[in-house]
């Protein structure tokens, strides 16, 4: 399909129309919006997102190994709905169906869009009250999910999304052919190449992802260059074609504002996409992501759609006791006494107060980090044997040492300095036990995805040397000779000791290949100027190289306004850095 098949993009599931009578008059007559599911009650949306190990049997009968795959199970099944998730859910619902009121595939305002051309329409903005030229005043709203990491905003919204149809195919509405097919929501993820290039090629391919075979837009539109407004604008002209729900764009935090050209130039192409052809956008990110609205929102509001919300997730908060002495209930005290069913050790422990007090002092109320430390927990419980009863010692002895790095942090948010958790964005969870355990371990381990992150400095300790090994042989194929690949090599790894960022010391072994070469070419050029007649200069014009050349790879995406870390990743010369092997 494309180059990007490789990356991994959410989807769901497709559907025929089958359509429902709407009681709200604004959505009667509409195909798309007839064709959206009926909205779930509370206990069918309970049931839909709620997700558990599936293990039940008796724990005792188990070997120890068996034991702590169930333990390592947890993460990655367990996911509790909580009341922010049925908000959440409520406000995609009716979002989707607001956004399809002003694109009725049988309304003359819209299809005059078409006869236009939606080039000229998107071109031409919008007037006072917010009609474009074809008459439409767009009813499609946004918002954004911005909070601490940990708090499962990604996971809830995918979650979210899969409960809709992606997408829906038309054949005909009331006896009129209709044959469309209405995508009802994209998920797109910020690419960690932090430009707006990258994300609109990311689109493209997901809108190609979501349709299956014989879809081609990414060749059509994504491998073309171009500006904010014109990526934007090829964006905005697909999702229209497509008829888009509502496009989810995850990971937010990744855009850097250097890459971007500025934070009000990302909020322009973002509200670009929902003001003018009207398509619902969802933005989503960490604490690091308020840059984006620290200013911009503040100062462009004229650009901003008046239902737009931004939604701030914090951590969860512990119940108090009242003037009678009693305890509050909160999402908390739901949140552990779920979590604490799925015990593997020995000895079941019951939740007490005690112990639920002491893992919210521990993970100040931040759902990944109580579900790692209770995992922990019960990990050490049973390699330490015996009962494996999981205490109140166990548990501060091995949060001392795992989430050794965030403690300081976290006492000043219990000392009352919640902005601290601004910083918790720029900290790596380093989970000292896992860390010591690769280190040590005689056998292989691979290690892959979010945990291969968060042991990255561990991983790449171990294998130092091939590291080393790895860098020389990429240097190799951009330099002249192996005596000048092992040189630069071995100077960037010695710069570091061996423990920098694999995908810097790639681009910078590129970058100093480049002007060795360069400086090589000038000197040679200079004593033999005086031979040649001088010739013109052909702007532009690539060396002649492979194009498979590396050197190549980098000078054509310099004409491309690529940096090296773009074009190699691009050429996918670069390896992923945390997929090694341990040996």
């Amino acid at each position: 399909m494309n180059n990007l098949d490789d990356e991994e993009y959410l989807t769901g599931y497709h559907c025929d129309a089958v359509y429902k009578k709407q009681v709200i008059p604004e959505n009667q007559g509409n195909a798309f919006i007839e064709a959206i599911p009926d909205r779930l009650n509370a206990h069918k949306l309970y049931e839909a997102l709620y997700s558990a190990p599936r293990f039940k049997g008796d724990v005792s009968k188990l070997d120890i190994e068996d034991r702590l795959a169930l333990v390592q199970q947890i993460r990655k099944s367990f996911w509790l709905p909580l009341s922010g998730h049925f908000y959440r859910y409520r406000q995609y619902y009716n979002m989707i169906k607001i956004g399809y009121q002003s694109r009725n595939p049988y309304s003359p305002s819209y299809n005059r869009q078409y006869a236009l051309g939606l080039d000229k329409v998107f071109n031409s903005g919008v007037d006072e009250e917010g009609r474009n030229i074809a008459g439409v005043n767009h009813t499609a709203e946004g918002f954004a999910d911005i909070g601490l990491s940990g708090m499962g905003k990604s996971v809830t919204n995918k979650r979210i999304l899969q409960l809709f149809p992606q997408v829906i195919h038309h054949k005909s509405y009331k006896g009129r052919q209709l044959t469309k097919a209405q995508v009802v929501w994209l998920h797109v993820e910020c690419p960690s190449s932090k430009s707006v290039s990258q994300l609109s090629r990311n689109f493209f391919a997901a809108v190609d992802k979501a349709l299956g075979s014989g879809s081609n837009f990414f060749e059509k539109f994504g491998e073309k260059a171009g500006t904010i407004e014109v990526l934007a604008q090829r964006m905005v002209k697909v999702a229209n074609q497509i008829n888009l729900g509502v496009l989810l764009i995850d990971e937010i935090q990744k855009v850097h504002r250097a890459h971007s050209g500025g934070d009000e130039r990302m909020i322009e192409f973002i509200t670009e996409l929902t003001n003018t052809i009207g398509i619902p956008v969802v933005i989503v990110g960490n604490l690091k992501s308020l840059y984006l609205f620290k200013s911009s929102l503040a100062n462009s509001r004229r650009a901003i759609p008046d239902s737009y919300v931004e939604n701030i997730t914090d951590r969860m908060v512990e119940g108090e006791l009242n003037t009678n002495g009693e305890k509050a209930i909160t999402e908390w005290d739901d949140f552990i006494e779920a979590l604490w069913e799925f015990q593997y050790t020995l000895s079941r422990v019951p939740l007490t107060e005690e112990f639920k007090s002491q893992m919210y002092y521990h993970c100040i109320g931040i759902p990944d980090i109580a579900v790692k430390l209770f995992m922990h927990v019960q990990c050490q419980a049973i390699v330490n044997g015996g009962d494996e009863r999981i205490t109140q010692n166990l548990i501060n002895s091995v949060a001392s040492k795992s989430l050794k790095l965030l403690q300081p942090m976290f006492e000043r948010v219990r000392r009352g300095e919640s902005a601290v958790l601004i910083e918790f964005e720029n900290k790596d969870i380093h989970w000292t036990e896992f860390n010591e355990y690769f280190k040590e371990a005689a056998h292989r381990v691979y290690v892959h995805g979010k945990l291969a992150q968060e042991h990255e400095r561990a991983i790449q300790q171990k294998n130092r040397m091939s590291i080393l090994e790895d860098l020389i042989a990429f240097t190799s194929k951009m330099s002249k000779s192996i005596e000048e690949a092992e040189s630069i090599a071995q100077r960037v790894f010695e710069s570091s000791n061996g423990m920098g960022d694999l995908n810097s010391m790639y681009q910078h072994v590129a970058k100093l290949v480049m002007e060795s070469q360069e400086t090589s070419t000038r000197s040679q050029t200079k004593n033999k100027v005086a031979q040649f007649p001088k010739l013109k200069k052909n702007k532009g014009e690539l060396p002649l190289m492979d194009i498979s050349d590396i050197r190549y790879i980098v000078k054509a995406g310099e004409q491309k306004k690529m940096s090296i870390e773009e074009s190699l990743l691009d050429a996918d010369l670069i390896k992923d850095p945390l997929e090694f092997n341990l040996l």
